[in-house]
């Protein structure tokens, strides 16, 4: 799992949604520097995760569909990033890593991925923006 420009953006954006109004996507970008069109993928990233809601229209935008209350780190990162390997050899197509031959290395990796997916989960972003 690598925590990429993506994740950051996602969590920017919440930053500016985080007040319950409407935002288009200028004033999201402009606020929080985010490449225009790297906003859109994302907010539609967000919104077919049920995390943003759109609104059309001249006053359109878009807003918070759940509360930062309820909202953890994993929650977005797992949205935007997809798979949380950390390596691709976490995935289960490992050929490296059988019940019969259990691989050293991977057991490891495994033991950090977990602490760190727990400690992802454990604060909601509310927690983290104060």
């Amino acid at each position: 799992m690598l925590i990429t420009r993506r994740s950051d953006y996602a969590m920017r954006i919440c930053r500016v949604l985080r007040d319950g109004k409407v935002h288009n996507v200028r004033e999201i970008c402009e606020r929080e520097e985010i490449p225009r069109a790297f906003a859109y993928k994302i907010l539609r990233e967000l919104e077919a995760a049920s995390l943003v809601k759109s609104e059309r229209g001249n006053q359109g935008g878009y807003y918070l569909n759940r509360p930062l209350e309820e909202l953890t780190l994993y929650d977005v990162v797992s949205i935007t990033e997809g798979d949380l390997a950390i390596l691709h050899c976490m995935k289960d197509a490992c050929n490296k890593n059988s019940d019969d031959m259990p691989c050293k290395m991977h057991q490891e990796i495994k033991r950090i991925q977990t602490i760190l997916i727990d400690e992802m989960k454990k604060k909601t972003i509310a927690d983290i923006m104060g």
